[in-house]
C-alpha cells in the first residue's frame, strides 16, 4: 500500500511507517546490533567505553539557545554553536568537538544525512563515504535500495531525532540511544517513534559514524531514560 493512495487510518498508520522505516530502511537512525569485527578502522588505540555516571545518564548540559535546528530536505538536523557541525559544504556538516556533546551532535547530523531520508544520493552519498567506518559498501548497497523502495512508497517520511540516551562513554568512542519520530508524507498529522542504538567513533580529528548492521524498532511510548534533544521534545506529535 501506497502512503499516496488509501491513506491507512490514524490508528492503523504507524504500523505501516514501522514496516517501511524499521524493516525496509531498516540502517535508518539507529541500530540495535552492531559488527565491530566488521569496522576495519577499530584500533586498540581508542579508549574503551564505559558506563555513564548518574550525571551523564541524566542527559548532556546545553547552553541555553545554543543548539537550533535545521530544515534538510523534510528531515531536521542540529547544529550548535559550540560543538558543531563547525562546516557545512552543502553536503556534509562535519568538524564537531571531541567530547560527548560533539558525539550527539555528531551521531544525529550523520545518521540523518547517511539515511536515504535526507535526500538522494548526492547528499547520503557522501555522507556514507566520508563520515562513515565499517561496511561502508555495503551500507551505500542498502539505503540505495531503501531509497528505491520509499519512492514506489509516496516518499520519505518527515523525520526527525527528539531524543537521545547515552549508553557507553569514551573518549573516543560513544554509544547511545536515540529516539526519532517521524511523519507520514501523505498525513503529517501522524507521527510515529522508533529508536535504536548509534555508535560514534573518533578517527582522524572528527567523529564518524560505526555502520549499523541491524533496525531500529517502534515503540509506542517513550522508553525510560530518554533526555530531549536541545529545542525538541518527547511527545510523539
Amino acid at each position: 500500500m501506497s502512503w499516496s493512495s488509501r491513506a491507512p487510518s490514524r490508528r492503523r498508520w504507524p504500523l505501516v511507517l514501522a514496516g517501511i522505516v524499521v524493516l525496509l530502511v531498516g540502517l535508518v537512525i539507529a541500530s540495535a546490533v552492531y559488527a565491530d569485527s566488521h569496522d576495519p578502522a577499530r584500533t586498540v588505540a581508542s579508549a574503551a567505553p564505559t558506563a555513564p555516571d548518574a550525571a551523564a545518564a541524566a542527559g548532556l548540559v546545553w547552553l541555553p539557545g545554543d543548539v537550533r535546528w535545521f530544515s534538510l530536505q523534510g528531515t531536521m538536523v542540529p547544529l550548535s554553536i559550540a560543538h558543531g557541525p563547525s562546516t557545512n559544504d552543502g553536503v556534509t556538516a562535519s568538524g564537531f568537538t571531541h567530547d560527548p556533546h560533539g558525539a550527539v551532535l555528531a551521531a544525529v547530523n550523520i545518521l540523518t544525512r547517511s539515511s536515504g531520508l535526507a535526500g538522494d544520493e548526492s547528499v547520503y552519498g557522501p555522507a556514507i563515504a566520508r563520515q562513515t567506518t565499517g561496511d561502508v559498501s555495503g551500507y551505500l548497497a542498502s539505503i540505495r535500495g531503501v531509497r528505491a523502495e520509499l519512492a514506489q512508497r509516496g516518499g520519505a517520511p518527515a523525520t526527525v531525532v527528539v531524543g537521545y540516551r547515552l549508553v557507553e562513554v569514551g573518549v573516543d568512542d560513544v554509544r547511545l540511544d536515540v529516539l526519532s519520530r517521524s511523519a507520514n508524507p501523505a498525513r503529517p498529522s501522524q507521527h510515529a517513534l522508533i529508536t535504536g542504538t548509534a555508535r560514534v567513533r573518533w578517527l582522524e580529528g572528527d567523529w564518524r559514524l560505526v555502520v549499523p548492521t541491524g533496525a531500529g524498532r517502534q515503540v509506542d511510548q517513550v522508553p525510560p531514560g530518554f533526555t530531549p534533544m536541545p529545542g525538541q521534545h518527547l511527545a510523539a506529535g
